[in-house]
């Protein structure tokens, strides 16, 4: 069994009178890939900030395993911002003199064929991460956090980034932890999901165990309000409903035809049913 590398217990956070994060325990393991989701709003960014000491909690305590410095954490924003005016040498070499680096991989920056004598500040968003992803890995992090940032970038830097992280989570077991809206091409990375309401993790689950246990019914009549649905869409003739937690002995009871639902299927069932509450309150 993999061994736990960040203990959280009892994480509180306020900003102003908003309790952001609501007395957050989680365990994350040594080399497990996880995302978090969650409506915009939920705590998402503000609990990853945490882990990334960029912010500090009211209450409660983030505890890392004893090979875990600060300097191993590496933390990808959406808002990435870096040393504005400094070439991408300049940024490299006060990079490696920071952190003690002595070698430094620029094959990302090859592929993309950038010029290391440019400006940081003239970079495109999309080069911009590969380039503060490329700063990351030269401090051989022992956990990756990353923010909302693959809607952002074109396809084509999109696959160079997960290619970086793939390589990353197989070969030096890194830990990651990444939100995200868009599921289709990180479908196979998530190993858990943890899914985020009002400053709490509403649902943790192995990836594989949640498609398992929700299922999707589609209907042109009712289905029975017994049924745990946690969304419902209604389309021109049809409707959708979609079931959790599912098991052997509901379909017992309920016969309905219980389809395999996507984790980007699963995800949008979980908040738009978040949404559908809302708007029922």
């Amino acid at each position: 069994m993999s061994q736990n590398i960040v203990d959280v217990e009892n994480l509180s956070l306020k900003i102003g009178k908003k309790k952001v994060l609501n007395n957050i325990h989680l365990q994350l393991r040594k080399g497990e890939a996880v995302v978090i989701a969650g409506r915009n709003g939920s705590g998402k960014t503000t609990f990853l900030k945490c882990l990334a000491n960029v912010i500090f909690p009211d209450k409660g305590t983030i505890t890392y395993s004893e090979k875990v410095s600060k300097e191993k954490i590496g933390f990808i924003s959406d808002q990435v911002s870096l040393l504005e005016n400094y070439s991408l040498k300049q940024g490299i070499d006060f990079h490696k003199d920071v952190y003690q680096i002595k070698d430094f991989d620029d094959s990302l920056l090859r592929e993309l064929k950038l010029d290391l004598n440019q400006k940081i500040k003239n970079l495109s968003a999309g080069e911009r991460i590969l380039f503060h992803l490329s700063l990351i890995m030269a401090q051989k992090p022992e956990i990756l956090l990353v923010d909302e940032i693959i809607h952002a970038i074109d396809p084509y830097i999109r696959e160079q980034f997960l290619e970086a992280v793939i390589d990353l989570l197989e070969g030096d077991q890194v830990t990651l932890v990444m939100i995200n809206h868009t599921f289709s091409e990180i479908e196979k990375i998530p190993e858990r999901v943890l899914i985020m309401e009002k400053g709490q993790f509403i649902v943790d689950e192995k990836s594989e165990a949640l498609g398992e246990k929700l299922k999707k019914v589609i209907s042109e009549t009712e289905i029975s309000e017994e049924a745990p649905c946690i969304f419902k869409r209604e389309l021109s003739h049809f409707r959708e409903y979609y079931i959790y937690p599912y098991s052997e002995e509901l379909k017992g009871k309920f016969p309905y035809d219980y389809k395999d639902v996507n984790l980007n299927e699963i995800i949008k069932a979980f908040i738009g049913g978040q949404y559908a509450q809302k708007r029922n309150q």
